[in-house]
């Protein structure tokens, strides 16, 4: 039995898109409304770093952790308890000093955590740690 076709070829079927397209206006019309837009402001820096420089910058603090255990500030040896005093001398006026921790290899890292330590709780506004590199 063959099976027959429920048109025939003369017929146009047509889907009514109406209903589909209003659809369409409401959602939209909803994400409109449920929405909330961000009015964002540019993002400024208002770090030191990327100001323009002047002369009157101050160098950083050298301290130096040979492997024989001894901490050398700016060539001056000095002990653990002497880290912060030195760089709270460092201050100029009102611009806490950086610090760079150059450490050799062999050198202690405990030793030189504690110093780090030392630095920002004398005020230092960085604390770096650098190899020494022969």
């Amino acid at each position: 039995m063959k099976k027959g076709h429920l048109y025939s070829k003369g017929e146009n079927t047509e889907i009514n898109v109406s209903p589909l397209i209003d659809m369409v206006f409401i959602l939209l019309i909803f994400f409109i409304v449920a929405t909330s837009f961000v009015n964002e402001v540019g993002i400024h820096s208002d770090y030191k770093d990327s100001e323009i420089l002047s002369d009157s910058v101050n160098p950083p603090i050298r301290i130096t952790l040979p492997a024989t255990g001894q901490i050398i500030i700016n060539g001056n040896r000095v002990g653990l308890e002497g880290v912060a005093p030195k760089i709270r001398n460092a201050f100029s006026s009102n611009a806490p000093p950086s610090v760079i921790v150059q450490v050799e290899k062999g050198a202690k890292a405990g030793l030189a955590t504690q110093v780090m330590d030392q630095a920002l709780v004398a005020g230092a506004k960085a604390v770096k740690l650098a190899e020494i590199r022969k």
